[in-house]
């Protein structure tokens, strides 16, 4: 190892609290999502499915219909101070785009939405929309109790 390392300066408390606040407010709205696409009766949706290993890349999704190209990312912790959220610092920008580059290269529709906007209902309409868009035909799915156990796990 090298002896001439760059020190990063240290983490307040007031970032690392934040950062966690992030984490959870963005499990919480995954978890809402999940509860709407069944309160919806959707099409079962695969959650953290990677969609890009035939390129070698381990991009993953908080939702996916592979059937029907459709990814969905909750992004959460958009508003944090200083860059701290998940989403809010230039080198996770920067990730983000080259994801959505590889999406729409790969044929996938990419739908990033808020946790404002699961919680509001536009991200399930969102889904919905484009679900229909690429040939779901709109039939409610049933709703079973195994299925809700996957959608929690």
């Amino acid at each position: 190892m090298s002896r001439w390392r760059i020190k990063q300066p240290p983490q307040t408390r007031e970032a690392r609290a934040n950062r966690q606040l992030s984490r959870t407010e963005q499990q919480e709205a995954e978890t809402e999502f999940a509860f709407h696409c069944r309160a919806h009766r959707l099409p079962q949706p695969e959650q953290q499915h990677y969609w890009a290993r035939d390129l070698g890349r381990q991009f993953r999704a908080d939702f996916a219909w592979p059937k029907y190209r459709i990814l969905v990312e909750v992004q959460g912790g958009i508003w944090m101070p200083d860059g701290v959220g998940a989403h809010s610092g230039g080198k996770a920008i920067t990730q983000d785009i080259i994801k959505a580059q590889h999406a729409v290269l790969l044929g996938w529709w990419l739908l990033p939405v808020t946790t404002t906007q699961v919680k509001n209902g536009e991200a399930i309409d969102l889904a919905r929309r484009a679900l229909l868009a690429h040939g779901w035909d709109g039939v409610p799915v049933p709703y079973s109790p195994t299925r809700q156990r996957s959608l929690i796990e």
